[in-house]
């Protein structure tokens, strides 16, 4: 069964990037169904957030595993660089992570607080594929839909990434090529794509 694999891929791309608006569950093995209803993640409550920020997607839920929603975030924001690097003789690995405009792809998991006010739980460094889309799944694993930046923000993603949390930061557990520019969660929980 495994040869065919990269097959099913291909047709999950296709049909996802290639459709007609169509929404499809993503299957454990990596193929696409059609899906029907879709239950949205909660959109985060309204916060003060920098007005550099380019907020792509949200979504309220638990990723962290203590209980309680956070925000997690796909940002644009205008690209820094470590600051270690200041007293570092050797290069930084993430100088390129930025598109045309000089704009880098981050993730943020943020608390919220009363009157929009918020606290970082953590916010990652200039990605090197740029999150474009994400959403958080009923079990606390967040999905990503990641692309180029060549390809600039609103363009379709080149991978579907699985991650969970560590407690200080996140664990990629997959890795897909596919085709999209949504991510919701279908009626049963399970993730899906368009």
């Amino acid at each position: 069964m495994k040869p065919f694999l990269p097959a099913l891929l291909l047709i999950g791309v296709a049909l996802a990037g290639g459709g007609k608006g169509g929404w499809y569950t993503l299957r454990a093995d990596g193929t696409l169904i059609s899906t029907g209803a879709l239950r949205p993640p909660l959109p985060c409550p309204p916060l003060k957030l920098p007005k550099s920020w380019d907020v792509r997607s949200e979504v309220y839920a638990d990723v962290t595993g203590d209980g309680s929603p956070e925000c997690v975030l796909a940002v644009w924001r205008p690209w820094h660089d470590w600051p270690i690097t200041r007293w570092s003789s050797s290069g930084s690995p993430i100088t390129a992570n930025h598109d045309a405009r000089g704009d880098s792809a981050h993730v943020a998991v943020l608390k919220p607080g009363p009157g929009g006010n918020y606290r970082d739980i953590w916010v990652g460094s200039a990605l090197l594929q740029p999150v474009t889309a994400l959403t958080v799944l009923p079990d606390g694993r967040m999905v990503t839909l990641e692309g180029r930046y060549a390809n600039g923000r609103n363009a379709s993603s080149v991978a579907l990434s699985e991650w969970s949390w560590t407690g200080f930061g996140f664990r990629l557990e997959r890795r897909l090529l596919l085709s999209a520019k949504q991510l919701s969660i279908n009626a049963t929980g399970q993730l899906a794509v368009r």
